[in-house]
C-alpha cells in the first residue's frame, strides 16, 4: 500500500505551521511589552497595542489555514474532532493533542476578546493568561509532528522563537517589583532551564531518525511514501543524466531516490506512479505504476501494476508486471525485447524529509530459482 497527497496541501500545512509559530511568538513578546507598559518616544503604548492586536489576528488566520490544510490533506488520518478534542486521534496522538490544546486556548482568547466589554477586564485578563500556555503547546506540537524539525533552517527558527519568548519572560521577571529578588531569581533560573531542556530534548528525539514511529505514526503510514522530489533527480524516467552512461548492469543492487505521485481516486480507482534514479546502476531509471482502489487510511489496494527499467536513452529496456505488493515492498518480473527475463525487488520508504528513497535489486531469471 502506497500513500500520497496533494503536494500543494503538504507544503501549505508545513508553511502555515511554521509561520503560525513565528507569529504566536511575536504576539507573546508584544503582549509582555503591553503588560509591563513598555513605551518609548518612537513606540508609544497605543502603537504596541495595535501591533500586538494585528499580529495576534494574523497568527489566528494562519492557524486556521494550518488546520484547514491538515484536514484536507489525505495523508494523515486527522478528523475535525481531533482538532478540538485533545489526545484522541490515531496520528501521533500526544503531539497532535498538544496542537488541539493550543487551538482551543486560541479560540478561547478570541471569543473572550470579542466579549471583553461584557466579561469585564478582570475575567478577560484571567483568560488572556492562557496565551502563555498556548505558545509552549504550539511549540511542542510543531516539534513533535513537524517533518522539518531536523533541518537547520527549522532548528534556527525554533531556537529563535524559544530565545525570543525566554527573553520576554526574563524581561517581565526583571521588570516585576512586587515579589522578592530571590523569587525572581528562581523564576528566571527555572525559565532558562526549561528553555535549554526543550532544545536539548529536540536534538535527541525529534531530530533523530526513527522519531516518526516513536511519535505514534500509524504503521500503515510508516509504510507509505510522500510525493516530494529528491535532490538531484528529474522525476522522469527518460531524462538525461550527468554521467551520460547507457550501460545497465544485471545483476545489481542500488540505492534509489525519486518521486511519487498519485492521480485519480474520485472515480474509485487511483494510480500511484513512482519514478526513481538508481545511482548504483549507472543512473538507471525505474518507472512503477500501481493501479488500485483507494483505501480509507490512505494508499491503494493494488489491482494491477507495471514496471519499466532502462537507461536515460532507453527507459523501457525491460517491461514487466508487479507480482506482489506488501507495504512498500514490491516484487516484479520484466523482460527485454530479446526475451531476457529479470526479477526486481524494490523497497521504498520515506525518510524524515519525506523524500522517496529505498533500494532496488535486480537479477537474471527469478528470485525463486526459476
Amino acid at each position: 500500500m502506497l500513500a500520497t497527497s496533494s503536494r500543494a496541501l503538504w507544503y501549505s500545512t508545513r508553511g502555515t505551521g511554521i509561520i503560525s509559530l513565528v507569529l504566536l511568538t511575536a504576539s507573546v513578546a508584544l503582549g509582555v511589552s503591553e503588560v509591563v507598559r513598555f513605551a518609548t518616544r518612537g513606540w508609544p503604548r497605543f502603537v504596541l497595542a495595535a501591533l500586538h492586536r494585528n499580529v495576534a489576528l494574523l497568527a489566528t488566520a494562519f492557524v486556521a489555514a494550518h488546520v484547514a490544510t491538515a484536514l484536507a490533506d489525505s495523508y494523515a488520518p486527522i478528523r475535525i474532532v481531533d482538532v478540538v478534542v485533545p489526545f484522541i486521534g490515531s496520528y501521533r496522538p500526544l503531539w497532535l493533542g498538544l496542537g488541539a490544546v493550543a487551538f482551543d486556548l486560541l479560540v478561547a482568547l478570541i471569543v473572550t476578546s470579542l466579549l471583553r466589554e461584557r466579561l469585564g477586564h478582570r475575567a478577560w485578563r484571567a483568560v488572556h493568561w492562557a496565551a502563555y500556555v498556548c505558545w509552549p503547546m504550539a511549540l511542542l506540537h510543531g516539534l513533535g509532528t513537524g517533518s522539518d524539525t531536523r533541518y537547520r533552517w527549522a532548528v534556527a527558527v525554533n531556537v529563535a522563537c524559544i530565545a525570543a519568548v525566554l527573553a520576554a519572560a526574563l524581561f517581565r521577571i526583571g521588570w516585576t517589583r512586587t515579589v522578592s529578588g530571590g523569587s525572581r531569581a528562581l523564576t528566571a533560573i527555572g525559565s532558562v532551564t526549561m528553555a535549554v531542556g526543550v532544545i536539548a530534548w529536540m536534538t535527541v528525539e525529534p531530530m533523530r531518525p526513527g522519531w516518526a514511529r516513536k511519535a505514534g505514526t500509524p504503521s500503515t503510514l510508516l509504510a507509505s511514501a510522500r510525493s516530494l522530489p529528491a535532490r538531484g533527480t528529474t522525476g522522469s524516467p527518460g531524462a538525461a543524466t550527468s554521467s551520460g552512461s547507457t550501460a545497465l548492469p544485471i545483476p545489481f543492487s542500488s540505492a534509489a531516490t525519486g518521486t511519487l505521485r498519485e492521480t485519480g481516486g474520485s472515480s474509485g480507482v487511483a494510480t500511484v506512479t513512482i519514478d526513481v534514479v538508481l545511482r548504483g546502476a549507472n543512473d538507471a531509471r525505474l518507472h512503477v505504476e500501481i493501479e488500485g482502489t483507494p483505501l480509507a487510511g490512505g494508499g491503494v489496494r493494488m489491482n494491477r501494476g507495471t514496471v519499466l527499467l532502462g537507461t536515460a536513452g532507453a527507459p523501457d529496456r525491460y517491461r514487466g508486471e508487479i507480482t506482489s505488493l506488501e507495504g512498500t515492498s514490491i516484487a516484479a518480473t520484466a523482460r527485454s525485447p530479446g526475451g531476457s527475463r529479470i526479477s526486481l525487488a524494490m523497497q521504498f520508504t520515506v525518510n524524515d524529509a519525506n523524500a522517496v528513497a529505498g533500494t532496488v535489486t535486480a537479477r537474471s531469471g527469478g528470485f525463486d530459482g526459476n
